[in-house]
């Protein structure tokens, strides 16, 4: 799926490259034809879980989109839509570019920068426990 997807429109989203894979989404950056602006869009990879588990997989994604839709703080990615693609569910959330934590994390950063980070963690984690 991740690769047939470059090119591809979800609706009003035009997939323009992959940003990353994890077990239970694919994140594309796009493009956003109505507010002529880059995107990310998350996608529920449906073949990644087997049937049995599959609804109880859309309902946490369905909450998730819900939840981050609902919050608003500078440390949380903003929520623009939320949709489905051939039967997949999707998220289009503000499009972050520097990279991925995921691509921060397993090698060595100096502790400034940890602390900064987990600065910036513990606000957004404070916040979405308040709310």
């Amino acid at each position: 799926m991740p690769d047939e997807m470059i090119g591809r429109n979800l609706g009003r989203y035009k997939i323009l490259e992959l940003i990353g894979k994890g077990g239970m989404a694919t994140v594309y950056k796009a493009y956003d034809t109505n507010l002529e602006r880059e995107v990310a869009v998350k996608i529920i990879r449906r073949e990644a879980f087997p049937p049995e588990q599959l609804d109880v997989i859309l309902k946490r994604f369905e909450r998730e989109a819900k939840s981050l839709g609902g919050l608003s703080h500078p440390n949380i990615v903003g929520v623009i839509d939320y949709g489905e693609f051939e039967g997949s569910p999707y998220l289009v959330m503000v499009y972050l570019p520097g990279g991925t934590l995921k691509e921060k994390l397993g090698k060595p950063m100096p502790w400034r920068d940890a602390v900064r980070l987990l600065i910036y963690i513990a606000r957004a984690l404070e916040y979405t426990h308040e709310h």
